[in-house]
Formats: structure tokens, C-alpha cells, sequence
């Protein structure tokens, strides 16, 4: 019986562990593939992965984006060409239905890796982008 009830918190623990993980990694993949759109400048696509209100922010930067002379186009996407990240780590809180991914962002104008943050919503099984800080 003892073996028996050891078996089912382990179970229990692993189950736990890997929802957890499973939390995590998804808030991950949607923070990679938002930041992959965001910092190429497809502010339409990062607006799919984002939450409503924070989709209208990135519409108006697009538009503002899309009423700039070519040559201020061209030259801020060389700059957005050179520019890179790396996931850190992502903290998600299930009962907050929040996460927190942190990363750096690399420039050849920065001095050095810059940490930065991405806030997503949780929602089932979604996570979408609320924020950048």
C-alpha cells in the first residue's frame, strides 16, 4: 500500500512539473516567434501573435512605419537586419495566467547585450504578447 501512494505522488509531482514546463515552453514559442516578427519589422505579423490591445499598438506603428519616405524605410531596415536576441528564461505563473520572458537584445549601436522583457497573457492553452518593457 506504502509503495502504491509513493507511486501516485510521484506521478502526481511529475505531472505537476511537466504542466508547468509545458506552460513555459509554450509562452517560449509564441515570445520567439513574436520577437523573430517584431525586430524584422513585421509589425503586422508580431500583431497576430499579441493581444487585442496591444495588437492596436503595433497597427499604429505599422501605419506610422508604412508613411515614411523610402530611403528612412530602407535604412531602419539594415538597422533591424543587425539586430538580434536570445531568450534568457521565461517564468510563468498558471494562477496569474501570466509569464515573463526575459531576454537580451544585441545591436552594433548597443555597448553590450541589453535585457529587455516580454509580457504574455495566458489563457488556456495560449500565451499572446501584451508588452514589451
Amino acid at each position: 500500500m506504502k509503495k502504491t501512494a509513493s507511486w501516485l505522488i510521484l506521478g502526481f509531482c511529475l505531472l505537476a512539473l511537466t504542466s508547468c514546463h509545458s506552460t513555459e515552453r509554450r509562452a517560449g514559442d509564441v515570445a520567439e516567434q513574436f520577437l523573430k516578427a517584431y525586430y524584422s519589422a513585421d509589425y503586422a505579423k508580431a500583431a497576430t501573435l499579441a493581444t487585442p490591445s496591444f495588437a492596436g499598438h503595433l497597427s499604429k506603428g505599422a501605419a506610422l512605419q508604412d508613411r515614411l519616405p523610402d530611403e528612412i524605410a530602407q535604412k531602419m531596415k539594415e538597422a533591424v537586419a543587425q539586430t538580434s536576441f536570445k531568450i534568457i528564461s521565461v517564468k510563468a505563473d498558471k494562477e496569474a495566467g501570466t509569464a515573463v520572458v526575459y531576454y537580451e537584445l544585441s545591436a552594433p549601436t548597443l555597448d553590450g547585450p541589453m535585457p529587455k522583457q516580454l509580457l504574455l497573457k495566458l489563457e488556456g492553452r495560449s500565451a499572446a504578447v501584451d508588452g514589451i518593457e
